[in-house]
């Protein structure tokens, strides 16, 4: 019992011992290198997440303006009504500058008889649409492209 009691003793004076007590200033230092070390990695982080999320909002806008494009078109609009129902939804946003191509008539230039698919397509690169917050760690949305087709049978 008595060795147990001293072999106790010895490594609570081995732990006391061996605590390093930093000075202020070196804790501060020590802070310091810490907050450089990851404050980088953690703006990466945060950075990312906002543009994935832009960019996910930026998708399903035009999503949902190539839906209602194909509504118009689907009821028997003409190109002219598909592009404004599709520029009505956007607005004067960021978005307004997209692409839209929509698919009214066959290969002969005729129009689509009713029963038959109409698509329409809004397209827009991902730089107009989101800013690129990431380009510093090397992920670059620079030559992408943002786009989103619906199809909907013709009445």
């Amino acid at each position: 019992m008595q060795i147990k009691a001293k072999r106790a003793a010895k490594t609570s004076e081995v732990s006391k011992t061996s605590e390093v007590c930093l000075p202020p200033k070196a804790r501060r230092a020590t802070a310091a290198l810490e907050l450089l070390l990851a404050l980088p990695i953690l703006l990466a982080v945060v950075l990312g997440v906002v543009e994935f999320s832009l960019m996910l909002v930026a998708q399903q806008e035009l999503v949902t303006a190539s839906r209602e494009g194909a509504r118009v078109a689907a009821q028997g609009g003409a190109q002219t009504d598909v592009v404004q129902a599709v520029h009505q939804f956007h607005g004067s946003g960021n978005l307004s500058s997209a692409t839209i191509v929509a698919v009214l008539t066959d290969s002969s230039g005729q129009p689509l008889p009713s029963g038959q698919p109409v698509s329409v397509t809004v397209s827009i690169p991902a730089t107009q649409a989101v800013p690129d917050l990431a380009a510093f760690i090397g992920f670059s949305i620079s030559g992408e492209t943002l786009a989103a087709q619906t199809v909907m049978r013709k009445e």
